[in-house]
């Protein structure tokens, strides 16, 4: 299942002066160019009357809009990506995204607009109006509609871009941060805390050379565990939790992936029932930008 976001007739408001309804769309294209992937998990569409609408509301504003020159945002190469559903006009598409289940051809369907303050549904997650938005529906999407944990890692990368995922082919130790299959339990009972938990770390700023106090507000605000490497009589050495990370066809040695959160108990358990011991272990990159670092992920799944 993939997430959808759609724009229908209401995503874009022409009344607005000409900046800003050309900020917003080259936003909205800013963030299909971000997202967007051949294949991918994330989808953009627009409802089948978008275009018609969209031109109708621009050439009926004739006189604070250059309507070609706004008409040539709306398609320009990364607003062109999005298919059209030709089953469903803008109030179709609403209809759906209403509804309890809103799923369509494969994918769930939300709503997008450039006003974060104008919501077009009342559904929980299903409005998306920029990035941090749009995370949080795709994160309820994969928690929602299962799948196998190979497209799960694959979806992670995707999705939470702010986050650097080992990812090593050929390497003689840890070639991938994907050990979903081997959480206890079972990873589909584990996917809610997985993705609550790098959703998080996603729209997290890290303060540059202070682990400690990053790890102190990582640990207040998730609903379990986060913590640096015992010092207990089973302890080993730093060096075993290292990774090597290959970025941009640059290798990356040693990076410190100490840091883990546990998760501890299967999604809606409240603090009940079988204790696990499944981790989510990283890092603080700052080896390309000191002042702009990176949580790096270096293992999703069973204790090391």
């Amino acid at each position: 299942m993939k997430a959808t976001i759609c724009f229908v007739s209401e995503s874009f408001d022409f009344s607005k002066e000409q900046e800003s309804v050309a900020l917003s769309i080259k936003a909205t294209s800013e963030l299909v160019e971000k997202y967007f992937k051949d294949d991918g998990f994330i989808v953009f569409a627009k409802a089948n009357d978008f275009d018609s609408l969209a031109a109708i509301e621009l050439y009926q504003q004739p006189q604070h809009l250059d309507a070609g020159t706004i008409m040539g945002l709306l398609y320009d190469a990364n607003m062109g990506k999005a298919s059209t559903i030709n089953e469903l006009d803008s109030e179709g598409v609403k209809a759906l995204v209403d509804s309890s289940k809103p799923e369509y051809n494969g994918t769930w369907v939300s709503l997008y607009s450039s006003d974060s303050n104008n919501a077009l549904t009342s559904r929980e997650h299903r409005n998306v109006s920029g990035g941090k938005s749009l995370v949080k529906f795709c994160s309820d999407v994969l928690v929602n509609n299962p799948r196998p944990h190979a497209e799960y890692a694959q979806d992670f990368v995707q999705l939470y871009q702010s986050l650097i995922f080992l990812d090593y082919p050929g390497h003689q130790n840890n070639e991938t941060f994907d050990s979903i299959r081997k959480i206890e339990g079972g990873y589909q009972s584990f996917i809610r805390g997985i993705t609550d938990c790098l959703n998080f770390m996603d729209q997290y700023e890290i303060i540059p050379r202070d682990s400690q106090n990053n790890i102190n507000i990582l640990n207040a605000n998730l609903d379990f565990t986060v913590t640096p490497e015992g010092t207990g009589k089973n302890k080993r050495t730093i060096a075993a939790l290292k990774r090597d990370f290959l970025i941009d066809d640059v290798e990356y040695k040693n990076v410190n992936c100490e840091y883990h959160y546990k998760l501890e108990r299967i999604d809606g358990a409240n603090g009940k029932g079988t204790y696990y011991f499944n981790r989510i272990y990283f890092g603080f990159f700052n080896r390309i930008d000191p002042e702009n670092p990176k949580i790096a992920i270096a293992h999703i799944g069973e204790h090391l």
